[in-house]
């Protein structure tokens, strides 16, 4: 079948997409070309969005743009022949070159913003390592210790000056200095750390601060216990406690389990038809007490009930009795309890 001519192709774009065929003849202004550069240099438009626009190649565009950014030699003085109707023979040598001076200082301008967003993108990833996911962390509020190691992280990693980075971390010039000279100390702590950190391993993960302290106290070493504290709290040291339990009368089944008669409708259409019963605990400052009432589910008001210093079955009996001493001869409520 062969290749069709430029001609046969043309009427085949505009058969199919009639009017969006671009078509370019004779040399593009130097104007749009330059336009053209510096919207890819700006990363505004990719090669090929800048050379559909213009109606080129985008290998053309790519030229324009080496020559206009690399050696400065391009769209300098080039002769052609004049187009019919056109009256100019050359561009102008020196507004090109000014035109490409503005070019550079554009380009140097966007490699500076993007330094610039590079910079405060590491700070902002730096801050949330530093701090971590625990509840409350807050990037924007960094310890000094904490602002000064992000600086220096930074400043060794993307080779920024670290001074350079005092106003975006938001520290002070002597404070900076004052922890970097602090940070190269030795550790003082060091020591004392090593023997916290057995002790607590030695206990199983179980002692605190003070157990910990009254054991290095007992070994003949003399510290604070809030310098413990602080040592293990700082390093994570935090001991595995047993959470206190609330009571539950409930101590599974011991027979066959009754047939549910209430099937969650507490509802009674006249006293002593349904009692609901359930043991409570109370803290008060002489200690722990017990109330075991009993409910009638018709107006909701107690039938009996106990008080006592521990849940157990003579509480709950002595309810019953006291309940059960209310009726009347032929009443048989139902008692619901948990």
């Amino acid at each position: 079948m062969g290749y069709p001519s430029k001609e046969v192709l043309a009427s085949w774009i505009d058969e199919l997409a009639p009017g969006e065929r671009r078509i370019r003849r004779g040399p593009v202004p130097g104007e749009l070309k330059r336009d053209a550069v510096l919207k890819v240099a700006s990363g505004e438009l990719s090669s090929r969005e800048a050379a559909e626009a213009v109606g080129v190649d985008s290998s053309v565009v790519r030229n324009w743009k080496r020559q206009l950014l690399g050696d400065a030699k391009g769209l300098m003085v080039t002769k052609r022949e004049p187009e019919r109707g056109d009256s100019s023979q050359q561009d102008d040598p020196d507004a090109l070159r000014g035109e490409i001076a503005t070019l550079r200082a554009d380009l140097e301008r966007l490699r500076a913003e993007q330094r610039a967003m590079e910079i405060r993108l590491a700070i902002m990833k730096g801050a949330a390592e530093l701090v971590g996911k625990e509840p409350g962390a807050d990037p924007d509020n960094l310890t000094s210790r904490e602002k000064t190691t992000l600086i220096k992280d930074i400043s060794e990693t993307l080779g920024v000056n670290a001074e350079s980075l005092l106003k975006e971390v938001g520290i002070a010039r002597s404070t900076y200095y004052y922890q970097l000279k602090a940070m190269r100390r030795p550790d003082k702590n060091a020591n004392l750390l090593s023997l916290v950190r057995e002790a607590f391993e030695n206990s199983r993960r179980r002692y605190g601060y003070k157990r910990i302290h009254l054991e290095l106290k007992s070994a003949g070493i003399i510290v604070s216990a809030k310098r413990i504290m602080r040592l293990m709290i700082s390093h994570g040291m935090v001991p595995v406690l047993k959470s206190a339990k609330r009571y539950s009368s409930y101590k599974g089944e011991i027979g066959g389990a009754p047939a549910n008669l209430v099937n969650r409708d507490f509802h009674a259409t006249a006293p002593n038809r349904l009692w609901v019963t359930d043991i409570t605990e109370f803290s008060i400052p002489a200690g722990k007490v017990y109330l075991s009432p009993v409910i009638d589910c018709h107006d909701g008001m107690p039938v009996a009930w106990t008080i006592g210093t521990s849940p157990n079955a003579a509480l709950a009996n002595g309810m019953l009795r006291d309940a059960c001493a209310t009726l009347k001869p032929g009443e048989t409520p139902i008692i619901h309890s948990d």
